[in-house]
């Protein structure tokens, strides 16, 4: 064996010993890194704890929901007065119950007595006990002698606290305009929406701590953080006023048979609303909706029928293209001119202007208004706000009404336009066109918020009058007025008058589109009448609709002119506006109020 080869077997021999001493090596390393690595994350993670404030509070927190409960309570809301600071909406305390469902475990008899106390569900009250977390209501804000009954029961793990509850001194009569609120005291409709902003406040936050069992240390409540009281809205309405126009509003939808109402009273120097009743006696087609929630008064729009014949004539006589004396044919009730044909209900040879007015007749309302054309008539319409967002009260749900462009209007369409049937309307937007005429011209912006004040009293934004435009000249104005004052002595509307007062006004009966025919129904009918109380000094606007009247013939002066008789005269009287009308001797005799002195008509 020579050299080389024992060079070669002594690698052979050695080769190995040095693999396996390199693996070792490089294990060694490996695991030196490693532990290294780990040793490294376990100091971060030590400083981060120890530390660093972000990761402290998340264990706070962790060690919060592990053995506290938090509860966010709703503030109590401001309170909503009328204008003579009565309460109309406010908030009191209710008892609510919460449990523990860790530790609430009723038998099923006790799940039985809680079920029949609070009105609820068997299985619900079960389920909310196989809940897995550590809070959960069980009934909110319920009566006094509920909560009494469930604490007699003294089952472990139901806990008793107070939460604000809204209450409605004036019932069910205000809810269309105050609205409602839902079960966490958020603004859900009306003025509690309009204005949750104002009306909420902020939350109150509380904490009931427990021990690792999640039974309750203490019952007292910490507050993290501070109730803060929303704020107070006083209206424009007068909660007397609205009591007498809902009386009468109900009285008389009863002795009509009708669908349903309302009844808007303003005052025409301001724009200020005094009152808006509503009520409902037949549920309307295919409406899914609480009508006693409902405000007709506001959301809902309309085909004005002859109430718009003043409005629209005095836009004619303003514009010197006609005079009270002149005379039309109005043919004896029955006009027919290519696709025109118009009927009268009260049918004569011939009327002057006044007399049109005075006798509703649509004949001679044709006749005058046409002289303004479809483009000024559509601008008339849209000079006295009808369809504009300027009669808006900020009360959610409100509509506009409605008219198409003058371009499109075909001639017959025009024609009943002349009349008030072809557009949708509100009755705001009438009360305010009806107010113009009744304070000598002047179109003026209704509002309902008289002012907002902070929790304390302390006045924080007012309302005020706002001048929109003038619509009229006084003098035409006037001639208007006296026109009206004398359809309630002379004409259709008869039965609008008052004995002590003037009153002035119109009836309006339209028919109601019928979509099922496409067309308009013979026998369904809007009766209304608009008006103001004193004719010579007007204090009140009053716009009164029944809608659908059952019973004889459906007209306005026969159902809504008595509805406003009613509330003027109450309102009048209420508001101790002095007589204007010479009161016989047998009136006095038989105990009317106020028998003062009287000015001459």
């Amino acid at each position: 064996m020579n050299i080389q080869s024992l060079m070669k077997l002594w690698r052979q021999w050695t080769r190995p010993k040095q693999a396996v001493e390199s693996f070792r090596s490089q294990r060694s390393k490996g695991l030196s890194i490693a532990f290294f690595v780990i040793f490294a994350i376990v100091a971060v993670r030590a400083i981060t704890i120890q530390v660093l404030s972000p990761s402290a509070d998340i264990l706070e927190n962790l060690a919060r929901r592990q053995y506290q409960t938090k509860i966010e309570l709703a503030p109590y809301r401001g309170n909503i007065y009328d204008r003579r600071g009565e309460p109309l909406a406010i908030s009191i305390r209710r008892p609510s119950f919460y449990i523990n469902p860790r530790v609430f475990d009723p038998t099923k008899e006790e799940i039985k007595k809680i079920s029949k106390i609070l009105n609820m569900p068997f299985n619900k009250v079960r389920d909310i006990s196989d809940k897995k977390s550590y809070f959960a209501w069980l009934a909110r804000k319920i009566e006094r002698t509920q909560a009494d009954q469930v604490n007699e029961l003294k089952i472990q793990g139901i806990w008793e606290i107070s939460e604000p509850s809204r209450f409605y001194p004036s019932g069910l009569e205000m809810a269309p305009i105050l609205g409602t609120v839902g079960i966490d005291n958020n603004g859900m409709s009306g003025l509690e929406l309009a204005y949750e902003k104002i009306l909420k406040g902020d939350n109150l936050t509380t904490y009931r701590h427990r021990d690792a069992r999640g039974k309750p240390i203490y019952s007292d409540s910490i507050a993290a953080s501070p109730e803060k009281t929303g704020q107070n809205i006083v209206l424009t309405i007068d909660s007397a006023i609205q009591d007498i126009s809902q009386t009468a509003l109900e009285k008389g939808l009863i002795a009509a048979g009708a669908k349903s109402g309302f009844v808007i009273v303003s005052d025409p120097h301001t724009g200020r609303i005094l009152a808006i009743a509503n009520h409902s006696l037949r549920p309307h087609a295919g409406s899914t909706e609480d009508e006693s929630q409902r405000n007709f008064g506001l959301n809902d729009t309309f085909e004005p029928g002859s109430v718009v014949k003043p409005l629209l004539i005095g836009k004619v006589l303003d514009a010197g293209m006609v005079k009270l004396e002149e005379t039309f044919n109005t043919y004896n009730g029955f006009y027919h001119e290519g696709s025109i044909k118009i009927h009268d209900d009260h049918p004569l040879p011939s009327m002057n202007t006044e007399e049109v007015i005075t006798h509703s007749s649509n004949i001679g309302t044709y006749q005058i208004v046409r002289r303004l054309g479809p483009e000024r008539l559509y601008n008339s319409y849209m000079d006295l706000g009808f369809t504009k967002s300027e009669n808006l009260l900020g009360i959610s749900g409100q509509s506009r009404g409605r008219l198409s462009r003058w371009e499109k209007w075909a001639p017959s369409r025009f024609a009943n336009l002349a009349f008030g049937q072809g557009i949708a309307v509100t009755a705001m937007e009438m009360v305010q066109a009806y107010g113009a005429i009744a304070n000598g011209g002047t179109l003026m912006k209704p509002y309902l918020i008289d002012h907002i004040e902070s929790a304390e009293g302390g006045m924080l934004e007012a309302g005020s009058s706002e001048i929109l435009r003038r619509v009229y000249s006084p003098e035409a104005a006037f001639k208007i007025r006296g026109i009206l004052q004398k359809t309630v002595d002379e004409g259709t509307g008869s039965a609008a008058k008052v004995e002590e007062y003037t009153t002035a006004g119109k009836t309006g009966t339209s028919q109601k589109f019928d979509i099922t025919t496409h067309s308009y129904s013979p026998t369904l009918r809007v009766a209304g009448f608009i008006g103001f109380a004193p004719a010579t000094d007007p204090h009140l606007v009053i716009y009164v609709v029944v809608d659908e009247p059952s019973v004889g013939k459906g007209y306005g002066g026969k159902w809504a002119a008595p509805i406003f008789k009613e509330v003027a005269e109450e309102t009048l009287r209420y508001l101790n506006v002095a007589p204007d009308k010479v009161v016989p001797k047998d009136v006095l005799a038989k105990g009317t109020t106020n028998p003062v002195k009287k000015s001459a008509n």
